[in-house]
């Protein structure tokens, strides 16, 4: 028993086309040249993965230890696909050895061989019986193998070579036929059904691992053919192309999050949603994932030559989270944003100031955040707020007011306000207080009163990236309607006013504003109420 005590980490953040990002940490086998390839979770919870090479078993924990176990025999032995079985155990083929094999969680191996001379098992899956099945390349069979070690031989169409082997969730068994161009399907009691690929020639199709996906039907990889497929149980098959030619995707399992993960050996991990749509991870240079599973840890692990093991750890897309309306700075005003993190997770995130327009706002910002303070000029600040932390984002000081609004992006849930201050020349500060808006309606209202020298004012921030009218239908204090007006606002843009001067039905009265939009992705709005004694109050819409 090997223990591995040195790994490295590819600190690697990776940006996609759908918005995904990844941390990629890589561990060392210990034993040199081992070629690890298949990988699968374990049921105590780690990865165990078969080296082709080194004769051996390992199993990585998700904290990265590794341990190694031998195989009994003398002679070498090419350990291909492993799974976990019915029984607690690991279930795994020896390829040139014509063996079926089992290894306990504390490293316990026994062998069996199979009936056929030369069948080279490849790959291995728990079928819905109880039972082990695997594929026989060599001898173009599909095995079955009970947990007590008794094997019944199925036949295949001549030179099909079966490789992966998978569960259905029609209670069959699902296969591919690397060389026939076929998936093939046998049930529990034997009956085989065979579906030619729309890829027909073998120097472009090829199809290499099979599994079954959470929409019920079955992805393969095509090596050749630089595909991802998928099949019905039905038999219906649609193939997505990869980005990169020459992928030669190998490997294929269901993620964390739903869509399918597959490793390509040209140095790359993708994903295809179900909808069909392939992203590509790069790993390193010069590396070679093949084998791949979803770990305890919701991460995803594969193999990696040259002697690796690699751990993937998907970072979710950023979302709007929240968003304050109206930000103001300059002039005698500051904006003083307060981000709450309450989960038991850190949360990345990011705000981004919009201007009327929807252009990017630049303001001189201070951020603090356990007790240091940074001061910068910029049209977004990210960070991390660690869990039951809190981030102050500060608006600097202008020769004269700009407004705008604030957009908080981030990968978990947060909390926080806003606090508006006004500093006049002479007099006394002010300051109004607004929650950070977590619903984007398309409609809101505010009650406003524009009587004995008070004024309502408003600001509304268009959460759509076209431009939006905005209709704006007022009413008295009795219910009575005194009109409507539009109100157009740029994609991604504001608007802030005082209601008599945009809205002059609303002079010298009391009532409410509904403000609705046309376009998609809502809006939001919060209310400002100035006094004639010089000081003002925030009002919050409905």
């Amino acid at each position: 028993m090997l223990v591995a005590r040195n790994s490295f980490v590819l600190l690697c953040l990776i940006s996609t086309a759908v918005g995904q990002s990844g941390n990629i940490t890589q561990y060392a086998v210990p034993t040199p040249s081992s070629n690890p390839l298949g990988i699968t979770a374990g049921p105590d919870g780690g990865l165990w993965f078969t080296e082709f090479q080194g004769n051996r078993f390992g199993r990585i924990s998700t904290t990265g230890l590794i341990t190694e176990f031998p195989l009994p025999t003398q002679e070498r032995a090419q350990l291909l696909g492993i799974t976990a079985g019915p029984d607690g155990a690991l279930w795994f083929v020896e390829q040139d050895r014509a063996r079926v094999g089992r290894i306990s969680t504390n490293g316990s191996i026994t062998e069996y061989t199979t009936p056929t001379f030369n069948s080279f098992p490849s790959g291995i899956a728990s079928g819905p019986d109880g039972a082990l099945w695997f594929t026989e390349y060599g001898g173009n069979k599909i095995g079955r193998i009970t947990t007590a070690g008794s094997i019944t031989e199925y036949p295949v169409s001549p030179l099909a070579v079966p490789y992966s082997i998978t569960a259905g969730s029609d209670g069959a068994l699902w296969f591919t036929e690397y060389y026939a161009n076929k998936i093939g399907r046998i049930t529990t009691t034997g009956v085989v059904t065979e579906y030619a690929i729309p890829t027909t020639t073998s120097s472009t199709g090829n199809p290499f691992d099979i599994t079954s996906g959470p929409d019920g039907a079955l992805w393969f990889t095509e090596q050749l053919g630089n595909k991802i497929g998928r099949i019905t149980t039905s038999g219906m098959m649609t193939e997505y192309p990869t980005p990169t030619s020459n992928s030669r995707p190998q490997s294929i399992t269901v993620g964390p999050d739903g869509a399918l993960w597959f490793t390509e050996r040209t140095g790359m991990i993708g994903r295809i949603t179900l909808a069909g749509l392939i992203t590509e991870f790069p790993v390193t240079n010069g590396s070679f994932p093949a084998g791949i599973a979803t770990g305890a840890d919701g991460a995803l692990w594969f193999t990696n030559d040259p002697n690796q093991i690699g751990r993937f750890v998907i970072t979710p897309a950023p979302t709007r989270s929240g968003v304050l309306s109206h930000i103001a700075a300059g002039g005698g005003w500051t904006t003083v944003i307060t981000l709450v993190n309450t989960s038991s997770t850190a949360v990345p995130v990011t705000v981004a100031f919009h201007n009327d327009d929807g252009s990017a706002l630049s303001l001189p910002v201070t951020t603090t955040q356990q007790g240091a303070s940074q001061t910068t000029t910029a049209a977004s600040v990210s960070a991390t707020i660690n869990p039951n932390a809190t981030l102050l984002v500060s608006t600097g000081q202008l020769a004269s007011t700009v407004v705008g609004w604030a957009d908080v992006l981030s990968s978990g849930s947060l909390g926080g306000y806003a606090i508006f201050r006004s500093t006049p020349q002479t007099g006394s500060p002010s300051e109004g207080t607004v929650p950070l808006q977590s619903q984007f309606p398309s409609t809101v209202t505010l009650p406003y009163d524009n009587t004995a020298g008070f004024v309502m004012g408003v600001a509304l921030a268009n959460l759509s990236t076209s431009a939006a009218n905005i209709t704006a239908t007022m009413w008295d204090d009795s219910g009575n309607v005194l009109g409507t007006q539009i109100i157009t606002i740029a994609g991604s843009g504001h608007s802030s006013f005082v209601l008599p001067t945009q809205l002059p039905l609303t002079a010298g009265k009391r009532g409410i504003v509904k403000f609705q939009s046309a376009a998609s992705g809502g809006i939001t709005g919060l209310g400002l109420r100035f006094s004639p004694f010089g000081t003002f109050t925030s009002v919050p819409t409905i």
